[in-house]
């Protein structure tokens, strides 16, 4: 087929302005209620209330959504190869014959973009609720907002955002969740101290000696027993959901859980059997003293609204972050049913409306909820949330970061200029607030938009006050084409835009990013990966200093040691098929000639490792990478654990273990203690010298 008739094909399938906004608020609201692919996609064992075309979708079990990174799907009018462009900085010239007048149409205000703002009492919060369900809603579909003394069914709220992920590397000898920041843990399936491994067993907490040969179980905990257990008086009815991860500080476990409320209102008048929606009403952290592993002990529970987005620990300070999804009963007059709460033990007590900011253009009726826990003391120091929601949490020493997409509102000519993209009509982006940190003490400092989407938390990073974000960024053209591209922004401390690489390539969509001090690698992919080395020492002048081309992409890059750069991902061929897993190492000791050193093919279809970085084990002391994959049949699926030695500039298959896990080998972690390998998961723990991987044990938890 030639161009032109391509060209003229696709001008009449374009649908008109009418249909392209609908379709686009349509798609806005689904995403709203998945995971997406930079979640660590653990569902919760009892549902949150699921959009409004399936009112009764509910009573979903525990369960793991696989999403795997692959091709993005990016509308194309015309064919064309990957094109990595000249990527222009920010105050750079305007696109030839595109004059100022004509970006965005001539009847676009050129207003500038607004902030965020803390509520000044609960009346002005009540009010921006009300504003964002109705928004979020529309007046005229399902589950359109009501109050609680109205007359009506109950408002269907989003599916609340999975937790997101993170990087480091494990040690001999001991072990370490595989996180983002040096330093700083994150919440985690499997923890150890190197001498106990706790592994999430549902609801149940299992504590294993880590004795190779001797291994064995030492106790259970039930986090639905007694004081632990949901509140059960009065005539409420909860429903506490399965361990979504651990933390573990000295000899204080702490288990994270969700407790879960059904919409018994939903039920229908006359039917035998029915789903049941639940909503999640509270995350909590369950504190036990494992001193004695044998014998742990419950301490206290801290909790707070919504469902479990994610959780670091700096020192003695654990950041616990949710998402609270509010449902339709809402009163002006009852603050309960609009403000987060915050609980210790079976107390509660709301939120003051001062720490309740307010985004400008929420996405939906829901917030992010944001507690620091004094581990050692015992007792929470300080709370804040976020109308508008989180899709994705990063945090350092210093600040605590949440992006949430606004699928609301597209950027404003003077957003988009400033942005370095005026020859897109049409972009939608993501607001940014930062929370700084202070012993502590959680203040909203700083908010900002950027245009276009996160692929995950690895894509903010903040080195010397500047926070760097990749993006992808798409949007309409003028000529009503339709354009995505990777970008990066770097953002000052009141999170405005001082530098950009607004167009990294064309058609391309970002697949991972790493940021290790004044150098940052993205990785793009359409039909040809493109590895991009930037430079950002200078936050103004951000530049390329090379781009690699490689068929396939990575979807996670860990820095292995000085000058290399491993990547896990996806082989393809050159029309951008997929072709299975791949490991690959760059050399980056030239980062203006980055280059693929050596790759290998991984026999297998899938991993959990390609979206949850917690899933990859990097021993660099002895040279080792593992991670659970799986393989497809047109009958069965095959899960395994699969060992690679990086030695001599090589990658060597060591082995493909078959320890006890579920059929999707989700919730697999690898542990390397005292020199020997333990696989570890809800089903059991399996123990491999390193040196041979002969099994030593193997012990059953399910």
């Amino acid at each position: 087929m030639s161009d032109d008739i391509f060209a003229e094909i696709a001008g009449q399938l374009r649908p008109g302005e009418q249909t392209r906004d609908e379709l686009l608020r349509t798609i806005a609201a689904e995403e709203a209620g998945w995971p997406g692919p930079d979640a660590d996609t653990r569902v919760a064992p009892a549902p949150a209330k699921t959009a409004g075309r399936w009112p009764m979708l509910g009573w979903v079990a525990a369960a793991a959504l696989a999403l795997v990174a692959g091709i993005a799907l990016v509308p194309r009018l015309t064919p064309a190869a990957m094109e990595v462009a000249d990527p222009p900085q920010v105050g750079a010239a305007r696109p030839a014959g595109l004059p100022d007048d004509t970006v965005g149409g001539a009847d676009e205000i050129d207003e500038p973009e607004p902030v965020a703002a803390a509520a000044s009492d609960y009346a002005t919060l009540y009010a921006a609720v009300r504003k964002a369900a109705e928004r979020w809603y529309g007046g005229g579909r399902d589950g359109a907002l009501i109050d609680a003394e109205s007359a009506g069914g109950r408002a269907p709220a989003p599916m609340p955002m999975a937790a997101a992920a993170a990087d480091s590397a494990a040690a001999s000898g001991s072990y370490e969740t595989n996180t983002q920041v040096a330093g700083i843990d994150e919440g985690d399936l499997v923890k150890s101290d190197g001498r106990t491994i706790f592994i999430a067993t549902g609801s149940k907490v299992a504590l294993v000696s880590a004795a190779g040969a001797g291994s064995r179980e030492l106790a259970r905990i039930d986090t639905a027993a007694g004081d632990a257990g949901p509140d059960l008086s009065g005539d409420r009815y909860v429903v506490q959901g399965s361990v979504v991860d651990l933390m573990l500080h000295g000899s204080t476990l702490v288990v994270l859980v969700t407790e879960y409320e059904p919409q018994l209102d939903q039920l229908p008048n006359s039917s035998t059997t029915a789903y049941v929606p639940y909503t999640a009403i509270q995350t909590k952290a369950l504190l036990y003293d494992v001193s004695d592993p044998a014998h742990p002990s419950f301490l206290t529970s801290l909790g707070q609204s919504g469902a479990y987005l994610t959780s670091r620990l700096v020192g003695d300070l654990l950041y616990l972050v949710t998402e609270h999804v509010l449902t339709d009963d809402i009163a002006a007059d009852q603050p309960e049913t609009f403000v987060p709460l915050v609980s210790e033990g079976r107390a509660r007590s709301l939120l003051d409306a001062a720490d309740c900011a307010i985004l400008p253009y929420p996405d939906g009726p829901r917030y992010a909820v944001a507690s620091s826990i004094d581990l050692a003391k015992r007792t929470r120091i300080d709370s804040e949330s976020v109308l508008g929601g989180s899709q994705t949490v990063y945090l350092n020493a210093d600040n605590l970061y949440l992006g949430a997409a606004d699928y609301e509102k597209a950027l404003s000519k003077k957003a988009r200029k400033a942005a370095g993209v005026p020859e897109l009509r049409e972009v939608w982006g993501t607001r940014l607030t930062r929370i700084a940190l202070q012993d502590g003490e959680l203040d909203v400092a700083g908010q900002g938009v950027v245009p276009g989407t996160v692929i995950n938390q690895f894509a903010l990073d903040e080195y010397e006050g500047h926070l760097r974000v990749a993006v992808t960024v798409s949007g309409e053209t003028t000529n009503r084409g339709w354009l995505s591209q990777p970008a990066l922004y770097v953002l000052d401390s009141d999170l405005k835009i001082v530098g950009s690489l607004p167009r990294l390539a064309k058609n391309e969509s970002v697949q991972s990013v790493r940021f290790e001090g004044p150098i940052g690698y993205v990785v793009s992919f359409e039909r040809i990966d493109p590895l991009f080395a930037l430079d950002l020492s200078r936050p103004e002048q951000p530049t390329v200093m090379s781009a690699l081309k490689i068929p396939g992409f990575s979807t996670y890059l860990h820095p292995w040691a000085d000058g290399r750069l491993l990547g896990l991902g996806m082989d393809a061929d050159n029309n951008g098929m997929t072709t299975g897993l791949k490991l690959s190492m760059f050399d980056t000791s030239d980062p203006f000639d980055v280059t693929e050193q050596v790759n290998v093919k991984v026999p297998f279809d899938d991993s959990e490792a390609l979206y949850n970085h917690k899933a990859v084990l990097v021993d660099t002391e002895v040279g080792l990478i593992g991670f659970p994959a799986v393989s497809w049949s047109s009958d069965r699926v095959s899960p395994r654990y699969v060992v690679y030695r990086y030695a001599d500039g090589a990658f060597t298959l060591e082995e493909k273990l078959r320890p006890k896990v579920s059929q999707d080998g989700y919730g697999v972690r690898g542990l390397t203690l005292n020199g020997d390998l333990y696989i570890a998961s809800s089903a059991g723990v399996d123990v491999y010298r390193v040196d041979g991987f002969d099994q030593l044990a193997a012990l059953t938890l399910t």
